[in-house]
């Protein structure tokens, strides 16, 4: 069994994959939503389904082909994802998307901050107070089959002023 301490740190790129997107649908492809419009009602889509602990949904969102730095696949993410729901009673995030931008047709690169507690999050201002986790996240998405797919995440601790 895997230490519980880096177990623990492993659990990032659940909230990574979680923020990064929801089941891409038809509606999203309409000729009025840009790229990037839909890379952002599904990172908003994301982070509905992991307030509400939709392990299922979210398993969805990772691709196959789901590599990250730390060696894990997409099988390693849906472990991590059942554990750290079974562990936490309850999940509020609050999101910033500081960049979202298209390297090349089909694959978006995001760059978005998390703050993630235990209690509902209204603004940036409470987070200190809330002494919420924060984090960094760089998500890469591909599009796969005509959905987006989390293809790779990386991510580090981030700083109350990077939420301002």
């Amino acid at each position: 069994m895997a230490d519980m301490g880096r177990f623990r740190f492993q659990l990032w790129p659940v909230l990574i994959l979680v923020l990064s997107i929801s089941i891409f649908n038809g509606a999203c492809s309409s000729e009025r939503d840009s790229p990037e419009a839909q890379v952002r009602a599904l990172l908003a889509q994301g982070e509905a389904a992991a307030e509400k602990k939709e392990s299922g949904v979210l398993r969805q969102m990772v691709s196959e082909k789901y590599a990250d730095s730390q060696g894990q696949d997409k099988k390693a993410i849906d472990a991590i994802l059942r554990y750290y729901f079974l562990r936490n009673q309850s999940i509020h995030l609050f999101t910033r998307i500081r960049l979202i931008n298209f390297p090349q047709p089909g694959v978006a690169q995001a760059d978005v901050m998390v703050a993630m507690a235990g209690q509902p999050i209204s603004g940036a201002e409470e987070l200190e107070r809330l002494r919420a986790d924060l984090h960094r996240f760089e998500i890469t998405l591909a599009r796969e089959n005509g959905e987006w797919k989390v293809i790779r995440a990386e991510w580090r601790r981030a700083e109350f002023a990077d939420f301002l």
